[in-house]
């Protein structure tokens, strides 16, 4: 369980999130991890993923860690919707904001509304080979 002083400052945010835009980035992805976003503040980062951000499936996970500048764990917040719903509406609400400033989603629509409104079309880029679930999967047995 996180400290009151972590879960105040993460209320902070959220509420920071709402009125402007916060420099979010996007993070490394780590093992169990479909998105993942940091954001730098005086001497500590926060790092926000979704370990699955599926809500209708009943299984949406986040977590919410506290890192020192060197990556040391200084504090942490996991939930998802069925161990902890107190505080999963405040880190589902931090990783929606954290992806939207990351990905500058208000100007990334604008761009593809205004590509559909003069009949533009862009060549596509291409595609990543998709990650794979398990390192441990190619090994024989």
């Amino acid at each position: 369980m996180a400290s009151p002083q972590f879960l105040y400052l993460l209320e902070q945010i959220q509420k920071t999130s709402k009125a402007r835009r916060l420099a979010w980035r996007p993070a490394r992805l780590t093992y169990n991890c479909e998105a993942a976003f940091r954001i730098a503040l005086g001497e500590g980062v926060i790092r926000v993923e979704a370990e699955d951000d599926q809500e209708w499936t009943f299984n949406a996970s986040y977590c919410v860690k506290l890192l020192t500048r060197d990556g040391r764990l200084v504090d942490e917040l996991k939930v998802s919707q069925q161990i902890d719903s107190e505080h999963f509406t405040l880190a589902r609400d931090l990783f929606q904001s954290a992806r939207a400033a990351a990905f500058n989603l208000d100007q990334l629509i604008d761009g593809m509304q205004d590509d559909i409104e003069s009949g533009r079309e862009r060549d596509l880029p291409p595609e990543e080979e998709p990650l794979r679930e398990d390192p441990l999967s190619e090994i024989p047995f």
